[in-house]
């Protein structure tokens, strides 16, 4: 696995317990796009906890990011 992804992962787990939370993500989707843009964040970590959450255990580890951060640029790019 990449470092890079390995780091931003790490910037986004901000309790630090080794896995994105649904709040998590939301926050790191949110901080992509300017007030407004996306009206409603919750919707689109749904469908990305549908299809990237593969062991359907509520969370992404890291092995479950690093795919979601390849098919999003803008979310495995570090700040």
């Amino acid at each position: 696995m990449s470092e890079q992804y390995e780091a931003v992962f790490a910037q986004y787990d901000t309790d630090g317990d080794g896995r994105l939370t649904v709040d998590e993500v939301g926050a790191a989707i949110a901080g992509l796009f300017p007030d407004g843009e996306l009206t409603d964040p919750s919707v689109l970590v749904k469908a990305l906890f549908a299809e990237y959450d593969t062991d359907k255990d509520g969370f992404l580890s890291v092995a479950e990011f690093v795919p979601l951060a390849q098919n999003l640029p803008e979310l495995g790019s570090t700040a």
